[in-house]
């Protein structure tokens, strides 16, 4: 051993050289090895697959298949069809009573407070009364919508014979007493389904709204052209057949049924 590594202590038996011993060697650990478990670590092979989503139109055939649902989602499509008419009354007015443009803005005024009555108001003052007396939110929802069917019905059909201007203002609240229809249909549609299926039909609702949009601004332009010409404004025929999809739609509603 190298003179460096000898350390000299006094009074040792083997002339007052020791010397240095290294490190003792760590005991063998015996202990088994945890396990993929143990450790916290699952192996690839082990590790539960998650469900194939179905696919979209598996989906949607599944919900076509409710009968209460088919009536929803074809209220999702013809209404707003109707309710595009509400965009000409402006030029309606304008031309039938010689209304300036910038006038005829204050007609949203009258639509505006029959909306507000009857979503911050009526419905849920109407609401609560019902739950009081036990009704289930579906036939609650399922009433509100035939009423609110009805009250469009009523309101374009007074647009249409409207020929002076207070006439016209009341059409105008009382097409604004409608405006419950789609919240409440979407409504009656959620109450219809499991969760499962919300993100579908919500999926199929806006496709739906933005159908019925797209087509209704076409349809309502050539109505409403009819027996327009110089010096005569329009028949208002648009607003008669505004009026009959949401009496036709009403008809239909009293056919559906709901759970009591």
């Amino acid at each position: 051993m190298p003179e460096s590594s000898k350390i000299e202590v006094p009074g040792n038996d083997d002339g007052g050289i020791a010397r240095c011993r290294g490190p003792e060697p760590l005991a063998e650990d015996h202990r088994p090895l945890l396990s993929g478990i143990d450790s916290g670590f699952i192996p690839p092979a082990q590790i539960p697959s998650s469900p194939k989503p179905s696919p979209w139109y598996t989906e949607i055939a599944h919900l076509l298949r409710i009968p209460s649902l088919r009536f929803c989602f074809i209220v999702f499509l013809v209404a707003p069809i109707a309710l595009v008419a509400k965009a000409f009354v402006y030029q309606h007015a304008s031309e039938s009573f010689g209304w300036e443009m910038s006038t005829t803005t204050w007609l949203r005024v009258s639509q505006a407070i029959g909306a507000s009555l009857v979503t911050l108001f009526a419905l849920p003052t109407l609401n609560a009364l019902l739950h009081r007396y036990g009704q289930r939110a579906q036939q609650l929802d399922l009433g509100v919508l035939r009423g609110s069917l009805l009250v469009g019905a009523a309101g374009f059909a007074v647009l249409w014979q409207a020929k002076v201007s207070w006439v016209l203002l009341l059409a105008l609240f009382i097409c604004g007493l409608s405006e419950a229809i789609q919240p409440t249909n979407q409504g009656l549609a959620t109450s219809l389904i499991t969760r499962e299926y919300n993100a579908r039909l919500f999926t199929t609702v806006a496709v739906l709204e933005t159908v019925g949009k797209l087509a209704g601004g076409p349809v309502q332009s050539v109505l409403f052209s009819i027996g327009r010409k110089a010096g005569h404004g329009s028949l208002g025929i648009n607003f008669l057949a505004s009026s009959g999809i949401f009496g036709s739609l009403f008809v239909l509603a009293l056919v559906v049924r709901v759970k009591r």
